[in-house]
């Protein structure tokens, strides 16, 4: 915090007003939420008995994930490789991980954005993220909620304000991280929720149009901000922005939080049968593009994972960087499995420029991309045929300790990989059932099954009074597809007679002939 803040009005959405000056603060600003006019929520700046700024952010307009053929999902599916800067006050404590509690650590001796966005476009790379706030809490702007950020550390240098600029003259669309883990509104903080509001507004308010916003969950807990007032918080501000809330290290399966625009899984590459970008939650239907996020440095004492190493996300003093053949060979195996977009980390270090080896690795690397075709964008995905099973009724022979609303029939029939059918406990057999309404010709399953339990199963439909076997099969696995002779039928169903444990079915879907 310097001794003004900005004034930001955007009509209708949201209002920063400067209250007072700042001055010299004897302590450390708190933000109050309040219930605001035409249903906004205002946040007031307090220190020393004075309120400096207040700001009023939308979170009553609800937003959903752009659609499949909006042009913001098209537009980010467009950037295809983009640059991670993982830049912040890690550099300086020598630690992924910092817990700085101290301004003045940030020091940086020849800060140089415009040699990051130089590397990055040399790379082939059209979109960027900076690291605003990490897990200390030290913020990269000049904010009026706090005194740890880059002004309070003697700094004159708005970073965010920098990186959009140069971003921008070298071609290339900039977004912002900011983590929602750490520092001093580590969760449970009693003002964590509205210190980060105001914190949010602040980096969609000050710097014209952002188009990416990538938001760590980290330590989420939602009786602070639930991932709806959080996406909406930005959405309201930015409505032209694509927003990420992480879903961590994962294949891209599991939607851990909700609204999202794109799925992640950090350095974990999609699954080898590929990333299902249509996706239902809620009942409704959503394209969910998957971002790979590797590291493009290795530690001494990193660990090495079957999708690469989890190494540097931040240059500290033994990391050393990874050589682009590998990196390539990552990235390469991550658009084969259908990932829509790369954003590869790459740090400066503590004095505020890249190394000089960190520059030639991107450069090889973009030049094997160019070489391989990587950075040329495919059209754009159609939606798979719907199932006909898809949210019709269903039965089964039991279901785990009878907790139908968690693990009931139904689940397995409502589009979402991430609900499942459980089995009566104890079992080691049994069926799940589905009413089609009406007499319909299926040549075409696809089963996805929990804990690869199955060893012998049929998939039958009902006709003559009895059912009758239209496949049958041994194992199931993740994902099944079986084919068979077309059959007419309303009723059909996955018997499973032999298992190691209880069945447990994450989806089953059933298709006509095309």
């Amino acid at each position: 915090m310097t001794a003004s803040v900005e004034n930001v009005v955007r009509s209708g959405i949201a209002v920063l007003l400067l209250i007072a000056a700042a001055p010299a603060l004897a302590a450390e600003p708190t933000v109050v939420e309040r219930p605001g006019p035409d249903g906004l929520t205002e946040l007031l700046v307090q220190a020393d008995g004075k309120t400096l700024a207040t700001c009023r952010v939308n979170l009553s307009r609800r937003n959903a994930p752009a659609a499949a053929d909006s042009g913001l999902i098209r537009q980010w599916e467009g950037y295809r490789f983009g640059g991670f800067v993982c830049y912040n006050d890690n550099q300086f404590v020598g630690s992924e991980y910092s817990k700085n509690t101290e301004a003045k650590t940030y020091n940086p001796i020849k800060l140089d954005v415009a040699g990051w966005a130089a590397a990055m476009k040399n790379a082939g790379m059209k979109y960027a993220v900076l690291t605003t706030r990490h897990t200390s809490g030290f913020l990269l702007w000049d904010s009026a909620t706090t005194t740890f950020d880059v002004a309070s550390a003697g700094q004159t240098t708005d970073v965010c304000g920098e990186f959009v600029k140069q971003c921008r003259l070298h071609g290339i669309a900039p977004g912002f991280y900011y983590c929602l883990w750490g520092g001093k509104a580590w969760m449970p903080h009693p003002n964590a929720r509205a210190i980060i509001l105001a914190q949010l507004h602040e980096l969609a308010s000050r710097y014209g149009e952002v188009p990416y916003f990538w938001i760590d969950m980290g330590n989420w807990r939602p009786e602070n901000l639930s991932p709806q007032e959080i996406y909406d918080s930005i959405r309201n501000q930015q409505p032209r922005a694509v927003v990420i809330l992480n879903q961590h290290i994962q294949d891209g399966g599991a939607i851990r939080y909700f609204p999202t625009d794109v799925m992640n899984g950090e350095v974990h590459l999609p699954p080898e049968g590929g990333h299902r970008a249509f996706r239902r939650v809620g009942g409704e239907r959503y394209y969910l593009p998957f971002e790979f996020e590797p590291v493009s440095q290795r530690i001494a004492k990193g660990t090495t994972t079957p999708w690469g190493p989890v190494g540097a996300w931040f240059t500290v003093r033994d990391s050393k960087p990874i050589p682009a053949k590998d990196l390539f060979d990552w990235i390469r195996q991550a658009y084969a499995r259908g990932a829509s977009n790369v954003l590869l980390s790459l740090a400066p270090d503590h004095t505020g420029a890249m190394r000089a080896d960190d520059v030639r690795q991107l450069e090889e690397l973009g030049k094997l991309m160019r070489q391989a075709g990587l950075l040329e964008v495919p059209p754009p995905a159609s939606p798979p045929a719907e199932s006909l099973a898809l949210g019709k009724l269903a039965r089964a022979s039991g279901v785990w300790q009878g907790n139908i609303q968690q693990l009931g029939p139904d689940l397995a029939f409502d589009g979402d990989p991430a609900t499942r059918w459980g089995g009566t406990e104890g079992s080691k057999a049994g069926w799940l059932e589905v009413d089609l309404g009406r007499e319909t010709t299926v040549s075409r399953a696809v089963i996805l099954e929990g804990w690869d339990r199955t060893r012998k199963f049929a998939i039958q439909y009902w006709a003559d009074r009895q059912w009758k076997d239209a496949a049958a099969g041994t194992t199931i696995g993740a994902r099944c597809e079986v084919k068979f002779p077309p059959v007419k039928a309303r009723l059909f169903r996955l018997n499973v007679t032999e298992a190691i444990d209880v069945p447990t079915i994450w989806e089953f879907q059933l298709f006509g002939p095309e």
